[in-house]
């Protein structure tokens, strides 16, 4: 078994939303809401559910939604942020959590690339066990062939803001087996709240199995899933010009 190095997110908790990409972010859930009312969903079980940006929206939209995630210090965060929202909050695993049969469950920003090869197809098959039947998993992944000619060797800045006075930047240096499909990420995050405050220097590294379109239509025919395909736009996907992969599976 292709035992990968996980991401530490307790360190990276009170930093996450203002690292990632809100605006990007905000268009996807626009895609999400027209897909889950394209199939009529109305439960739905958020299983890698971070800091909640996609659960409060889609709680704000009118589904039920069940919130869960591996890590308490997300959670945290998820409940700090939205205290007004009527979320069930719970921490679980993927590969294990039974909270009852959804419509929907999603698991979105790259989540399932934090498992190998033998815990996706444990998630696949725990997944399909909170779903009804008919029901839809919907989650994006890195595309392994997009960075087989277009992965970026050498050392870059992929953020750089200033938020409430704070300055953010975050360096990457990372590498990637293409025939294993796996990228090997090393962040270095440089923080300082205010002028009068050191900088503080947090460095993470950890992997991220990545698969080709074909990789995941087999697997997932294999455990009796209904395969849609696309970009994390809902275009179709060009394996070569798109880094991101949408995966609607519909339990059979």
């Amino acid at each position: 078994m292709e035992v990968i190095k996980d991401y530490n997110y307790s360190k990276f908790a009170k930093y996450y939303d203002v690292l990632e990409n809100e605006e990007i972010n905000k268009d996807f859930n626009n895609l999400l809401d027209r897909i889950l009312k394209k199939h009529d969903v109305k439960t739905i079980l958020d299983i890698t559910c971070g800091t909640g940006f996609q659960a409060s929206f889609l709680v704000k939209q009118g589904y039920e939604v069940t919130a869960s995630d591996l890590n308490k210090e997300m959670l945290e965060e998820a409940k700090k942020k939205y205290p007004e929202i009527k979320i069930g909050w719970h921490q679980g695993d993927m590969r294990e959590v039974n909270y009852g049969e959804f419509d929907a469950v999603i698991s979105i920003n790259n989540a399932v690339a934090h498992l190998n090869k033998e815990e996706f197809e444990k998630a696949v098959k725990n997944i399909k066990k909170n779903l009804k039947q008919g029901g839809i998993w919907i989650f994006d992944i890195f595309n392994r062939e997009f960075f087989k000619e277009k992965f970026v060797k050498h050392k870059f800045i992929d953020v750089a803001k200033e938020v409430d006075k704070g300055k953010f930047v975050r360096f990457n240096h990372n590498t990637y087996d293409y025939d294993k499909g796996i990228m090997n990420v090393n962040q270095e995050i440089n923080i300082q709240v205010s002028m009068d405050q050191p900088i503080e220097i947090i460095k993470e590294s950890w992997d991220m199995q990545m698969y080709s379109k074909e990789q995941l239509k087999e697997i997932f025919e294999r455990n009796r899933f209904e395969v849609e395909i696309s970009n994390t736009k809902g275009e179709e996907l060009d394996e070569n010009n798109s880094p991101s992969i949408l995966i609607i599976a519909k339990k059979k």
